[in-house]
């Protein structure tokens, strides 16, 4: 897979080239066909070069707290809740089941951490170590919480298992990117605001990525829920 060098597009082009940098990761881990696999490689190298050498204007230091208090990923995970994961249809009436639970829980998780992290404002005096800390503990948490919930929910332990399974290399990732975000000269703002808003913005696209994903963690699992219950729905 090819390199990015995710600090050298935080210090030049901000959360664009980040959330670009993130794409370009994402496609390239889900195609297994080693040509295919090659030409994505390039053509990402290429668009990776061209953010390189593009002068950037996009750098904005005038976050408030406002923007922190109210910013978008809360109306994502309040629509996504309740408007979108409850419309959404699995392969059997069961699975359906399963993973609109699932997804709610781990919306209702994240919401709630992000909450609390953010109106506590202790991010506000915060060093760039302190503040990375704080994330990753922030993470922790909520990948425990929704597995906790998930699990006293009933919801079977290999939809848990491969949930985990695909979102650890991107919860990797995302870890990796707050640490670089946190250590940037170019999110250096008043009481932390913009790093903290940038940082909301790359865990809103972990969320859309785990989202868009589950469909086809749902259809990987064979066999291994035959049989079982939930809200009267019975796996065939």
């Amino acid at each position: 897979m090819m390199k990015v060098d995710f600090s050298e597009l935080i210090e030049l082009y901000g959360f664009r080239g980040l959330f670009f940098g993130i794409i370009i990761l994402f496609v390239t881990s889900i195609v297994k066909s080693k040509v295919v696999s090659e030409f994505f490689s390039k053509l990402g190298d290429k668009f990776i070069d061209w953010f390189l050498k593009k002068q950037s204007d996009d750098s904005d230091e005038s976050v408030q707290e406002s923007d922190i208090l109210n910013h978008d990923i809360f109306n994502y995970i309040d629509f996504w809740m309740y408007s979108k994961v409850p419309t959404f249809q699995f392969s059997t009436e069961y699975r359906t089941v399963v993973f609109r639970k699932y997804l709610s829980v781990y919306l209702k998780c994240y919401k709630k951490g992000l909450s609390d992290f953010v109106t506590s404002g202790d991010y506000k005096k915060m060093d760039q170590a302190e503040l990375w800390k704080s994330f990753l503990s922030m993470i922790n948490n909520i990948v425990w919480d929704y597995e906790r919930e998930a699990k006293a929910l009933g919801i079977p332990d290999i939809v848990i298992s491969k949930m985990k399974e695909k979102n650890n290399d991107t919860i990797q990732l995302t870890i990796d990117l707050i640490g670089n975000v946190s250590n940037s000269a170019f999110y250096e703002s008043t009481d932390n605001l913009l790093k903290v808003y940038s940082i909301m913005n790359i865990i809103l696209s972990v969320l859309e990525n785990a989202i868009s994903n589950s469909e086809s963690i749902c259809n990987s699992i064979n066999g291994q829920l035959s049989g079982l219950e939930m809200d009267g729905k019975k796996e065939p």
